[in-house]
């Protein structure tokens, strides 16, 4: 009895980490999908994965002191107004530091979110591999390679990274059609 309980256990070890590739894919994500489709997030950590292969929780909506401190300031120039905001210290936010600054054109999605394809794809190093979304978040769709800034709350979605936050709902939310922004590190 004991063999067939070790032999029990052993199977759903090595079939944990095979759970996540059962779902059959289309074919990479078009620019016609929702960047932000809801999902229901993961019922434990351990179904929760990183980049890095490893298991994380979902991360704390408010930033702590320490990592607010970490955060670097930001500028969104967008419609003759100037919107200040902050990019978290994480991999993928420290990515996009590096390629500021950009001018980037955005489009609205969903009624819910701004979003803008990005140059070049940005690090994923260590980050989970979904989270949700608040209003006035900055974030990344690793998909389809895109910016977002949200202006409604969505759900969470695998392949969403919250990057940081922006301060003026209205500057972004308010912006009809396509239109530009300029994002730079502030002065």
């Amino acid at each position: 009895m004991h063999l067939k309980t070790l032999a029990l256990a052993a199977m759903c070890v090595l079939a944990l980490p095979l759970a996540g590739c059962s779902t059959p894919s289309n074919g990479p994500a078009s620019t016609t999908e929702p960047p932000s489709s809801t999902t229901e997030p993961p019922s434990s950590p351990l179904e929760t994965s990183t980049a890095a292969g490893g298991s994380s929780s979902q991360p704390s909506p408010v930033p702590s002191s320490a990592a607010a401190a970490d955060s670097t300031p930001i500028t969104i120039d967008v419609g003759g107004e100037t919107v200040t905001g902050t990019l978290s210290s994480n991999a993928t936010a420290r990515s996009l530091i590096g390629q500021l600054p950009l001018t980037l054109s955005f489009r609205d999605y969903g009624g819910q979110e701004k979003i803008a394809e990005l140059p070049e794809a940005l690090s994923l190093d260590g980050v989970p591999a979904g989270d949700s979304a608040e209003p006035l978040a900055i974030g990344y769709y690793a998909p389809d390679q895109a910016l977002v800034l949200y202006y409604e709350g969505v759900g969470y979605s695998r392949g969403i990274v919250r990057i940081g936050s922006f301060d003026d709902l209205a500057a972004i939310r308010d912006q009809t059609g396509s239109f530009t922004a300029r994002l730079a590190p502030a002065n």
